[in-house]
């Protein structure tokens, strides 16, 4: 909150015994201090200490909520000093069992190190033969990780419907499927249960893996007991999603380094865009730290994105302007259906709705964004249990979360849909479009939701009029998630 000044964090311990120590924690800042009477305001949720004169500082004011819930439930308190126009003395203590005595050395040193080897990183291993299905709701997200999984040159097939799923289980053999579990209409749990049942399912017995935004404690033992195979957290951390597609993939079809097979195929996949080879035949990443080092992204402007997190999150500045034109192409359509439900009262999706713009606003470093969507779906979960003063929470946030969800696409469309992005597809002519939208209601009238798919994709070849194009978007969507009644509403 001020222009000069400093932080400093310090870290000691107390011995108890031979097993056990009181662990120190204190942060002291030359700040401008806390009034006496605004000390009981320090720890109120979604209230910041004089506001009026620090307006041009963000945050959510939870942050004090949330650091003293968590050191309670570890059995201790926040402590804090405070001296108004010096600063403050944040700390506490809490016990902690010792595994070994002997220091871990240069913790400089070692954090350099590691930083070292993460600008040396390489595909483990590649994968060829390998067939995957991953299913999300939300594009962008199936973007990411295609394009995590690029260089190890894995056949990636996605669903965005547990509907589209049963389908594609009777048509094709995966070796792994990655399953969202918050999705509209059938989620992950019911998915994975009616694939065990399905007549025709070409996966049984395959891994299931379970994605979720919700890495809360006791989570994958749930998932676990459900019947997924494992579970995989989002925002999706590469390294680790490399690991869990290598360690559940057929060993034969993984290949690694020391095979003589590796440099082939991975100099045929940089043929065809894929992994670049190194001099070392080593397969280099799409996206390496020096990638965004070497040149000024337009995105390090905007100040409502966390540009080094949406680079973590999506691991190159491509990958990143790629699944930035997803979350762009939805936004009208999505914001749409989030104030429909929220003026239906449709708690169950509007919650869905939120929670899935908690995940893809994360992911390119909206934070605000999703803090304010996470806000929201915590209340949506209470209202629809019927608690009146989380409803009353969702029609007063609704409105500022919309508004700022819009704006994104007035900040962003600029720089991510450029000149070089002009669209070359021919404009369909309006009459031709409304015999089109008429073939594909009769279509959904008659249950033949594959002809109303082949029309789509017709349609896609062609440019929208702009009156018409929020209306195309809103079709291929309830047409992926075979929702026959909103379907012929908007026909």
């Amino acid at each position: 909150y001020t222009e000069t000044g400093s932080i400093t964090m310090n870290i000691d311990f107390e011995r108890i015994d031979e097993t056990r120590i009181n662990l120190y924690a204190q942060v002291v800042d030359t700040g401008i201090g806390i009034k006496e009477e605004d000390m009981k305001k320090l720890f109120s949720r979604f209230e910041r200490i004089e506001e009026s004169r620090n307006k041009n500082i963000e945050g959510t004011g939870l942050g004090m909520s949330i650091v003293r819930q968590l050191l309670r439930l570890m059995g201790t308190e926040l402590e804090v000093e405070s001296i108004y126009g010096e600063g403050s003395d944040f700390h506490f203590k809490i016990e902690q069992q010792v595994t070994k005595w002997e220091p871990i050395g240069n913790f400089t040193e070692m954090y350099q190190a590691s930083i070292a080897g993460n600008e040396k990183y390489r595909v483990s291993f590649i994968a060829p033969d390998a067939q995957i299905l991953v299913v999300d709701d939300t594009p962008m997200n199936l973007t990411v990780v295609k394009g995590l999984l690029k260089d190890t040159l894995i056949n990636v097939d996605t669903a965005e419907s547990g509907y589209e799923t049963l389908e594609k289980a009777k048509e094709y053999n995966y070796d792994i499927i990655f399953l969202d579990q918050r999705m509209p209409k059938m989620d992950g749990t019911e998915t994975l249960h009616r694939l065990w049942e399905l007549e025709g399912n070409r996966n049984l017995g395959k891994p299931v893996i379970v994605l979720t935004a919700n890495a809360v404690s006791g989570s994958r033992e749930y998932f676990l007991k459900e019947g997924f195979t494992d579970y995989l957290s989002k925002p999706i951390d590469s390294s680790r999603l490399e690991e869990m597609v290598q360690t559940y993939l057929p060993q034969e079809k993984v290949i690694t380094e020391t095979d003589g097979r590796y440099a082939q195929y991975v100099s045929m996949g940089n043929k065809d865009g894929g992994a670049d080879v190194s001099s070392d035949g080593n397969a280099a990443p799409s996206g390496s730290a020096s990638d965004a080092d070497n040149k000024t992204s337009p995105l390090k402007g905007i100040t409502s994105i966390d540009y080094d997190t949406a680079i973590a999150n999506c691991g190159s500045e491509d990958l990143l302007m790629s699944v930035l034109k997803d979350f762009l192409e939805v936004i009208p359509v999505k914001s749409a259906d989030i104030a429909q439900y929220f003026e239906l009262g449709d708690y169950e999706n509007y919650t869905i709705l939120v929670h899935a713009l908690k995940s893809s606003s994360r992911l390119i470093g909206a934070m605000q964004l999703s803090e304010d969507a996470a806000y929201l779906e915590a209340c949506g979960d209470r209202a629809k249990e019927g608690d009146g003063a989380a409803a009353s929470e969702i029609a007063e946030r609704t409105p500022g979360l919309l508004k700022l969800y819009r704006s994104y696409y007035d900040k962003l469309t600029p720089l991510v849909l450029g000149a070089d992005d002009t669209d070359a597809r021919p404009l369909i002519d309006e009459e031709q479009l409304a015999e089109a939208f008429g073939a594909v209601r009769e279509f959904v009238e008659a249950f033949d939701f594959d002809s109303a798919d082949d029309v789509m994709t017709m349609l896609s070849d062609y440019r929208m009029p702009d009156e018409q194009a929020e209306k195309f978007l809103q079709i291929k969507k309830y047409l992926s998630a075979v929702d026959r009644e909103r379907l012929l509403t908007i026909l």
